[in-house]
C-alpha cells in the first residue's frame, strides 16, 4: 500500500487533532497542521502533500477558499473542503477546486475515508482527447 501524505488545514485544534489521529490510524504519512489560510499555502508548497484537507472558515485574512484557489493554482494537490455551512457552493460553484469534493462538518470515519478515496484516486482519461483518429 502505498502511504499518502495528507496537509490538515484547521483552526479548531481539537477538530484537526481528532482528524490526524484517525489519518494516522489509517496510515496516512501526516503534516504539520496549519491553521490559517497563508501557512496552509506555505506548508502546501513546501511539504507538497499528496491531499489538502481544508477548513473554509480559517484564522487570519486569507479564508479556506482562497488558500484552496492559490494551492491548486501552484502545486495542483487536489483539496477536500471541510465545512459547516456548505451552502457557499450551492451559491457559487465555481468557488470549488478540482475534485470538487466537500465534507459536511460534522462527519464520520466512513465519510473521511470515502472523500479521501475520492480525491486520491487517479482521473479516469478523457475519451475526447484520444490519440486516435476518429473516423
Amino acid at each position: 500500500m502505498e502511504y499518502h501524505s495528507i496537509l490538515v488545514v484547521e483552526d479548531e485544534m481539537i477538530v484537526a487533532a481528532d482528524i490526524q489521529q484517525q489519518l494516522r490510524q489509517d496510515g496516512y504519512r501526516l503534516n504539520p497542521i496549519a491553521q490559517s489560510g497563508e501557512e496552509a499555502v506555505r506548508l502546501a508548497g513546501e511539504l507538497l502533500p499528496d491531499l489538502v484537507l481544508m477548513d473554509i472558515s480559517l484564522q487570519g485574512s486569507m479564508d479556506g477558499l482562497e488558500a484552496a484557489r492559490l494551492i491548486s493554482e501552484s502545486t495542483h494537490i487536489p483539496v477536500v473542503y471541510l465545512t459547516a455551512y456548505p451552502g457557499i457552493f450551492l451559491q457559487d460553484p465555481s468557488s470549488m477546486q478540482k475534485p470538487k469534493l466537500c465534507l459536511i462538518k460534522p462527519f464520520s470515519v466512513a465519510e473521511l475515508r470515502s472523500v479521501i478515496d475520492v480525491a486520491l484516486r487517479p482521473p479516469e482519461p478523457d475519451p475526447l482527447s484520444s490519440s486516435h483518429p476518429v473516423n
